[in-house]
């Protein structure tokens, strides 16, 4: 082995040095958390290509967000890669393609529809019941993203929403017919929405030979990251894109799928063996992120439902038992840290020494109100205080433009479309997180 290649495999575990240097297609890399996936993920790509048994400009990396696609092209060129390998999202992948085939095929590439949201709320106004807000529009285009990311037209969104007992936010039969009558505006306007570019790139892989062929020899060699958040209609374009190759290697964590309101299936991972003959499934086990402790809550949390692959391993030294406290909302939840970090503070621990980790941004509004009224000094790490983040000034600001006249109720509703719009066509963060719109529904939430 060259040196290039033991450069590529220093510093790996047995089981992360197995899943890179692994020759089996298709290959199933189970990455629990903590456990370098990523690391595992470019080192993989990396070692291919300066093995020989890939080339670079004919791989694709299929990431969940943008940001992550950077990272990974970042990581590639720092291991070495030379040549263009792609990364991108399904959505982009599938877009790029489709308007070549529309170009190639001399098809008037239609509109992009930017929101849903804006679409859905006219048609959505027969439906109202007596107050405004009983049905907000952003719901029920959560719902038909649902139906589309399931494969799902709206006669068999109908058939399937009532074999899982699902309960949509309007009566189902009302759901369906608005659901009909938003695919039949979108194609009177001439538009596709961001769902549609995954369903029109299947179209086109599975009944267009040529296209389907030239697709298969640019990409020759397909990686995919985050595999347990792939939904229906991305495993089939990811079908798709294979044909009869099985140079497929994934890489998830069944335990951190989040995403199955969504659309998402899970089971996509935790029976990767069935839906690909012949695949290979190699587990990292060992973490290096958390402690003992940490990691033996987590796995009583997860000892809920079933597990799908073995407790993590730690690799961290010893620390403190972690305490566990729940709340009846998110309000109460703000005040009980509150609380504690006055408590914390009247037995001697400096503020200085204490933090607060949130999930997003949007959620420290209602913790920064708490620790203000508790008296509890603090200040916020990153991109600042909420009502000073960019999103929430502009928001603001438009507000306060409108007339006196305008009722605030009226405006509130105007706010409500903002965060709804943010929340469809908004760019996510590695962890899959619409940072703008949080934001903007923590304004929402602040105005009410």
């Amino acid at each position: 082995m060259d040196h290039v290649d033991e450069t590529l495999l220093e510093g790996l575990n047995p089981a992360q040095r197995r899943a890179v240097e692994s020759t089996a297609a298709p290959l199933c890399i189970i990455a629990g958390a903590g456990s370098g996936k990523t690391r595992v993920l470019t080192r993989r790509i990396a070692h291919r290509v300066a093995s020989g048994s890939a080339e670079a400009e004919h791989v694709l990396a299929i990431t969940f967000t943008r940001k992550a696609a950077g990272e990974l092209a970042r990581r590639l060129t720092t291991l070495g890669v030379r040549g263009r390998v792609a990364t991108g999202t399904f959505h982009a992948i599938a877009y790029a393609q489709l308007r070549q085939y529309w170009s190639d095929t001399n098809q008037r590439a239609p509109e992009l529809l930017q929101s849903k949201v804006r679409l859905v709320a006219p048609l959505l106004a027969r439906y109202r019941t007596n107050t405004r807000s009983a049905v907000q529009p952003v719901d029920v285009a959560s719902e038909i993203e649902w139906a589309k990311a399931r494969l799902l037209t709206p006669d068999a969104y109908e058939v399937e929403a009532v074999k899982l007992g699902r309960k949509p936010p309007l009566g189902l039969l009302s759901m369906v017919e608005l659901y009909r009558r938003y695919e039949a505006e979108k194609k009177r306007r001439g538009v596709v929405d961001f769902d549609d570019l995954l369903l029109h790139c299947v179209q086109a892989v599975e009944t267009d030979k040529e296209f389907a062929t030239r697709q298969r020899w640019r990409f020759r060699h397909l990686f995919v990251d985050e595999f347990q958040d792939v939904n229906p209609a991305q495993h089939r374009l990811l079908e798709g894109w294979l044909g009869t190759s099985v140079d497929l290697c994934v890489v998830g964590d069944p335990n951190q799928a989040i995403y199955a309101w969504n659309g998402a299936d899970p089971r996509f991972i935790t029976e990767f063996a069935r839906h690909h003959t012949g695949g290979e499934v190699v587990r990292l086990d060992d973490n290096y992120r958390s402690s003992p402790e940490i990691l033996t809550v987590a796995d009583a949390v997860l000892g809920v439902g079933p597990r799908t692959a073995k407790a993590l391993q730690p690799h961290c030294p010893s620390g403190p038992l972690p305490t566990i406290r729940a709340f009846a909302s998110d309000i109460e939840e703000a005040r009980g840290i509150a609380r504690s970090l006055r408590e914390q503070h009247q037995k001697g621990v400096p503020w200085r020494k204490m933090a607060v980790l949130s999930r997003t941004n949007a959620q420290l509004l209602v913790l920064e109100e708490a620790l203000r009224g508790a008296g509890v000094p603090f200040r916020v790490r990153g991109e600042g205080a909420f009502l000073s983040q960019p999103e929430v000034r502009s928001a603001l600001d438009e507000l306060r433009r409108a007339p006196s006249a305008v009722p605030f109720a009226s405006r509130l509703h105007d706010l409500e479309e903002l965060a709804a719009e943010a929340a469809e066509s908004g760019v996510k963060t590695a962890e899959g997180v619409n940072e703008r719109a949080g934001r903007l529904d923590g304004l929402v939430r602040l105005a009410h």
